[in-house]
């Protein structure tokens, strides 16, 4: 098809026309004169002048008219010429955009050096050619070309962003401005193209969205076979067409642990070589977990392996899946490889290069401070685990010494004060290391999440009064007058060996405080609540240690104050109450003493639930 005459040449078109016309009409006029002379008709000769005339004057108005559409369109031919060479400047300059210009149905007139550049297509390959060759072969088939030009028609311009393919069958990622262009009338004469190349843009805002996402889905995970199974679905099909987490077993091989495909019949094709893949080679996934230095194969071809890969359970897996890029980076943390993760890609639209490298690598970096974390949860769960084992198994041995002390205290020999003394002395140690193994068991089963409330009707005033008949020796020691008030009545729906718990605590802190003064103990209730308050008078707590009183092994005063403990005594007190749907809080200021309130429902609503911190 041939190109679209410019303005210029439809001005000279039309001068040569006029002065073509002139010259047919002055041969015509010649021919005539020449015609008449040789005539021998006087008639003929006599209207010779008047023919002369006749074409000396059309050939004078031809000439007039070819000098007015001269003079009138001479500046408008330059004007044109100047907007055609600025508009050629501009399209020539742009390299970073490519601008093109298309007809009403989008074959190309104009095509500029940035378009060029952009696609791999030259202007003389493209002019009065279709631009659809720009999309992909399954947008071609939509008909989403034509779409964005009836839309671009209809509403004056459309902005689109998509997939665009060059020359060499690769892709890019354009965000593409179409304008519709019309004459004086409103009639549609063609279009206006900007495409802009915005891969890299969008694979900055997917890495910035990846890591958003990543942050959310590895931190509460608490298990390392969980933790691989997030981060290689987190990949696919985002990032990868294949993603698969290796991690060194005990006997040196690199075994997967984790899979995901964004394809099934890829994951199905996947196994029989993957199961083979852990060998130790110079590439792979056990060379990256080895050296802990990442792995790029940016091009990839099945009918031409690369020579490291010859012969490899590594080299089948990548033809197996026909991948044609891949991209291995190591999960490390600390100086300690945890892992590889591979990455692969089966289409012609992604080539992992330098950029991916580093994103995964960051990436990978996090996952494997997410592993780490799993490990590490699970080492403590195992060291909580052990010490509620231990914990349990001291408690018959101790409550047996504890029984025994106690009876040979009531002896007749024990009357003898110094073996009396040191009698009450051992059985308050083992008193103290009683409750210390119970708060150890407790602690174990609130952070290992096992512990279930054994509730059932339990009467507060009268546990009270237990709990306090079990102080009376200890509060004669500590100089303290312990006084109990309670409303009979006060029972509900509670576990009364955790409640005894909370109350021992509570009065066991009070007489270690408040030493020399006296303690209070108050019960009472209300149609719905009953309430334990526990005062003493003692040293009392700052308000900036009253933010940390409740938590695990805080201590909260020291120096001439410090008393021995571990500092769980009050953390295990609010986890037993709030398992109970209670609360429990503090009002004391330094020197003043303290006075502990702890609120339960009677009938609490969830009596087998435990609170979110004691369960994470």
């Amino acid at each position: 098809m041939m190109r679209r005459w410019t303005f210029a040449q439809r001005v000279g078109a039309g001068l040569s026309a006029c002065l073509l016309s002139g010259l047919l009409l002055l041969g015509t006029l010649l021919s005539a004169l020449h015609a008449q002379l040789l005539t021998d008709d006087a008639a003929a000769r006599g209207t010779l002048p008047q023919a002369l005339l006749a074409g000396l004057l059309g050939l004078a108005g031809v000439g007039a008219l070819g000098f007015v559409l001269h003079r009138a369109l001479a500046p408008l031919h330059a004007r044109h010429e100047h907007s055609e060479q600025q508009l050629q400047q501009l399209m020539d300059g742009v390299t970073d955009y490519a601008l093109c210009f298309l007809d009403r149905f989008g074959r190309v007139t104009a095509w500029s050096a940035g378009a060029a550049r952009l696609s791999g297509w030259t202007e003389e390959e493209v002019l009065g050619r279709d631009a659809d060759r720009l999309y992909p072969e399954d947008e071609l088939a939509a008909g989403v070309p034509r779409a964005h030009r009836e839309r671009a028609a209809r509403e004056g311009r459309l902005l689109s962003e998509g997939w665009r393919r060059r020359r060499d069958g690769s892709r890019f990622w354009a965000e593409t401005l179409l304008t519709a262009l019309h004459d004086g009338r409103g009639r549609l004469q063609g279009f206006a193209e900007v495409t802009r190349d915005i891969t890299e843009r969008r694979r900055m805002e997917r890495a910035q969205a990846l890591f958003a996402e990543a942050g959310r889905v590895l931190q509460p995970l608490s298990g390392a076979r969980e933790v691989g199974e997030a981060l290689t679905r987190l990949c696919v099909p985002e990032f990868a067409d294949a993603c698969i987490l290796f991690t060194p077993a005990e006997d040196g091989t690199v075994p997967p642990q984790a899979v995901a495909c964004a394809q099934p019949e890829t994951a199905r094709r996947l196994w029989e070589p993957l199961l083979r893949c852990p060998e130790d080679g110079g590439v792979g996934p056990a060379s990256v977990a080895r050296t802990g230095r990442s792995e790029l194969l940016p091009e990839l071809d099945a009918a031409r392996p690369q020579p490291a890969l010859e012969g490899t359970a590594y080299g089948e897996l990548l033809a197996t899946l026909g991948v044609t890029s891949a991209l291995t980076v190591p999960l490390a943390v600390g100086g300690r490889v945890l892992g590889a993760l591979c990455l692969l890609s089966t289409g012609p639209h992604r080539r992992f290069g330098e950029v991916d490298r580093a994103f995964m690598e960051e990436l990978a970096a996090r996952a494997a401070l997410a592993l780490d974390n799993a490990r590490l949860l699970a080492q403590a769960q195992d060291a909580l685990e052990l010490i509620g084992v231990a914990a349990h198994d001291l408690g018959n041995p101790l409550s047996s010494l504890q029984l025994k002390l106690w009876r040979l205290r009531k002896l007749e020999g024990a009357r003898e004060p110094r073996m009396r003394d040191g009698l009450a002395g051992a059985e308050a140690e083992t008193q103290r290391l009683g409750k210390l193994v119970h708060n150890l068991l407790d602690l174990s089963r609130l952070s290992a999440g096992r512990m279930v409330l054994d509730t059932g009707a339990v009467d507060l005033a009268e546990l009270a009064r237990e709990v306090a008949d079990r102080h009376v020796e200890q509060a004669a020691a500590a100089g303290c007058a312990l006084t109990l008030r309670v409303e009979d009545g006060a029972t509900g729906q509670w576990d009364r060996e955790r409640l005894d718990r909370v109350v021992t605590n509570l009065v066991g802190n009070a007489l270690k405080f408040g030493r020399g003064r006296p303690v209070e103990v108050r019960v009472h209730a209300d149609a719905h609540h009953a309430r334990l308050t526990v005062k003493d008078s003692g040293i009392g707590i700052s308000p900036e240690a009253q933010q940390r009183l409740f938590r695990r092994f805080q201590r909260v005063h020291s120096g001439v104050h410090q008393v021995p403990g571990t500092g769980l005594g009050l953390y295990i007190v609010r986890q037993l109450v709030e398992a109970h749907g209670g609360t429990i809080h503090v009002h004391s200021r330094a020197g003043e003493g303290s006075e502990f309130t702890v609120e339960l429902p009677r009938v609490p609503c969830a009596p087998a639930c435990l609170p979110a911190e004691a369960a994470a």
